[in-house]
């Protein structure tokens, strides 16, 4: 992480500091269904130049944009119920998997592109990570579980690979600062188009009372996840934030997400002085991973792939960033780590993105 980075980075650290008041006030627990509203949006912009890293490689740009509401309509409501039957094979007996207070739902809709190390070629670059794009849907629930402080998260999502999407957004956007075209986008994964899905279930524990919360007191939890589909791979996290939090801990969950940001519902309106919250939030995340149709491709050719030997099968990830709330608006910024996702030259090497989401209560 460069210098700029770590300049940011400790100005948000005095801010919130400064923003914090010397008396503890304390955060609302066992009625955090007043902070949730009907319905709001976010969306959310990531770029690998966003981190000040001067790449533009691995997970290059990707953009989601998400809806809440208090129940699923449209198209929203046959992959929710596709979520429901899958999540009710897993929880049917869960003792505590009655809902203590809010239950939200989420639509998102969004596009993602992963390009090799160079851009320059037009030839297939074999050994190192394909040109890759994925366009999709999903539908979310968060439900709020036991006392307060568990939570449980499930998504279904569908989508297509290979779509002529990506390639036109990105020369699109090169041509408009006048950067260099991007060639070798025929030979990205599933070239033509091909279905693809994922579901993913994820539970997540305060670690602290909460009845205890305190504004001054970082807030801390352990997160449990597990994906079958275009992701397969299971997951262990432990995220905090740090500030003036006035927000329930189970809506701002960076830890959920891959790539994009996860679709939580946004929960950010309140009846306080602005700003409402600044706090800075960072974490870790192992994860096991099985499967990587964005590495590996699927049932249809692809002139680059990676092979299964080739994935790196365990994986680490960090993130740190600064959220902001005014009234019903938050700003959040997050830079992501990760490991290696690929054990073979020249593909094998970290990754670094950043993003940033914007999120409206209505």
């Amino acid at each position: 992480m460069n210098r700029f980075i770590h300049g940011v980075l400790a100005v948000a650290a005095l801010a919130v500091a400064s923003a914090v008041p010397a008396q503890d006030l304390q955060r609302n627990s066992l009625d955090d269904s007043s902070y949730v509203t009907d319905r709001g949006f976010s969306f959310q912009l990531d770029n690998d130049l966003f981190s000040g890293a001067h790449r533009d490689q691995d997970y290059s740009w990707g953009a989601a944009l998400t809806l809440a509401s208090p129940r699923p309509r449209g198209i929203a409501r046959p992959l929710d119920r596709a979520r429901d039957h899958i999540e009710s094979w897993f929880t049917s007996g869960d003792a505590g998997a009655a809902a203590f207070a809010p239950e939200t739902h989420a639509i998102q809709y969004g596009i993602l592109a992963m390009t090799p190390s160079t851009l320059r070629s037009a030839d297939p670059l074999h050994g190192d990570r394909p040109f890759a794009n994925l366009v999709f849907i999903g539908a979310a629930q968060m439900r709020v579980l036991g006392d307060g402080d568990r939570a449980r998260f499930s998504s279904f999502t569908v989508g297509a690979l290979g779509l002529q999407a990506a390639e036109a957004l990105m020369r699109g956007m090169h041509r408009a600062v006048a950067d260099e075209l991007p060639q070798g986008w025929e030979h990205q994964l599933s070239e033509g188009g091909e279905p693809t899905f994922r579901y993913m279930q994820a539970k997540q524990w305060l670690l602290g009372d909460p009845e205890q919360r305190a504004s001054m007191t970082p807030e801390l939890k352990f997160t449990l996840s597990g994906s079958a589909g275009y992701l397969t791979e299971g997951a262990v996290a432990l995220s905090g934030r740090w500030g003036r939090i006035q927000s329930p801990w189970w809506s701002f969950a960076p830890e959920l997400g891959d790539y994009t940001a996860a679709p939580v519902a946004p929960v950010t309106r309140f009846n306080s002085h602005n700003p409402a919250e600044i706090f800075l939030f960072a974490g870790v995340r192992v994860k096991a991973r099985a499967y990587n149709a964005l590495l590996q491709g699927q049932f249809r050719h692809s002139d680059v792939r990676v092979s299964s030997g080739d994935l790196a099968r365990l994986q680490g990830e960090a993130w740190m960033g600064l959220a902001s709330t005014w009234s019903d608006l938050r700003i959040t910024y997050a830079i992501h780590y990760s490991s290696t996702e690929m054990l073979q030259e020249p593909g094998k090497r970290s990754l670094i993105w950043a993003g940033i989401n914007f999120e409206k209560s209505l």
